[in-house]
């Protein structure tokens, strides 16, 4: 186990003021009102239990392949077994379950709706010449959250049926994992998802763990602008202790990165098991939160936009020089 990071105790009153302060990304929230704007969610979730796959296949595009066959992994539409393996799934146990949990959970999806429109309003402000996704809702048998395509964000909402949904203990998910999985999640996990997809990491290019963290940091930093209505809980996926632990021990992370000779590592797994959801991570405490050089990536960014107000949003998405961010930013916890 690593040494310890000490803590620095914030007076509680004042924690709530603090993460106001330290969180903001900018001066105030820009006007959307005129941008018009509506996203339509589709409910794949309900077609695929009433409609042929012939009709799915029209409705949905070439979609709807990459679903049934790397999702579902029952083939695609126009093979001569389809039919028979869409059925199967419909009538697995485990899909029946699914099915009638959602069906409970989301009878409509009115709220979702119009969150993502006023989300995709501040997308559109920020990069207008970015397209906007189409949204479809599904069920992947528990298999994935988000499906991700060229144009389409997939939600699957039998992975956001709350953290005690009693199934998720059964199908060996385990406590962090099951505590975003939530209605109230799937709003940033959308934006964050797409934002990640539209400016994706390239290992090839930038292969440090400097690297990692600031491009994590920047599609956190962005997500923030995009949701500024949104708990900071829900953006980063911590829990208000786990937030307090990161504040108290910025310092102490930052060191401990530095002493060991971290930040410019290249190793793949290393940095995998740095920036990817976990328990914890494992260069800190257990009482850290899994991605917490992450969040030490989106402070790097928080710092260099503060200092460099002349950047704009997009600009900063389109600025991989990684080195150049962090060295902008003076960075010294």
């Amino acid at each position: 186990m690593k040494p310890a990071c000490r803590d620095l105790l914030f007076p509680a009153l004042l924690l709530p003021t603090l993460l106001s302060l330290l969180f903001s990304c900018g001066s105030g929230k820009p006007d959307v009102s005129s941008i018009k704007l509506t996203v339509e969610i589709q409910r794949l979730d309900r077609d695929i239990f009433t409609k042929t796959g012939a009709e799915l296949s029209l409705r949905y595009g070439t979609f709807f392949d990459n679903y049934t066959s790397g999702i579902l992994n029952i083939g695609k539409c126009d093979e001569p077994d389809f039919a028979a393996n869409l059925e199967m799934f419909r009538k697995a146990r485990i899909v029946e379950m699914a099915d009638s949990s959602v069906v409970a959970r989301y009878p409509n999806l009115d709220g979702l709706t119009r969150k993502l429109s006023e989300a995709f309003k501040y997308y559109r402000y920020y990069f207008p010449d970015k397209r906007i996704p189409k949204v479809y809702a599904c069920i992947s048998g528990f298999n994935q959250s988000l499906i991700l395509t060229d144009s389409v964000i997939a939600i699957s909402l039998d992975k956001y049926l709350g953290a005690d949904y009693k199934l998720y203990d059964n199908l060996g998910f385990s406590k962090y994992m099951s505590r975003n999985m939530t209605p109230q999640k799937i709003l940033s996990d959308c934006i964050s998802t797409w934002t990640g997809g539209e400016w994706f990491f390239d290992p090839r290019k930038n292969n440090t763990l400097l690297s990692k963290m600031i491009h994590e940091g920047k599609i956190l930093y962005a997500t923030k602008a995009i949701l500024p209505d949104e708990a900071d809980s829900l953006v980063f996926g911590f829990t208000g202790q786990q937030i307090k632990w990161c504040l108290n021990n910025e310092s102490n992370m930052w060191e401990h990165l530095i002493g060991e000779k971290l930040l410019f590592a290249t190793d793949y797994f290393k940095i995998k098991k740095l920036t990817e959801d976990a328990p914890f991570t494992s260069e800190f405490t257990s009482e850290s939160p899994g991605k917490a050089c992450n969040w030490v990536g989106y402070r790097i960014v928080s710092l260099y936009m503060k200092k460099h107000p002349h950047v704009t949003l997009s600009e900063l998405m389109n600025d991989d020089n990684y080195n150049e961010i962090y060295r902008r930013a003076k960075y010294k916890p």
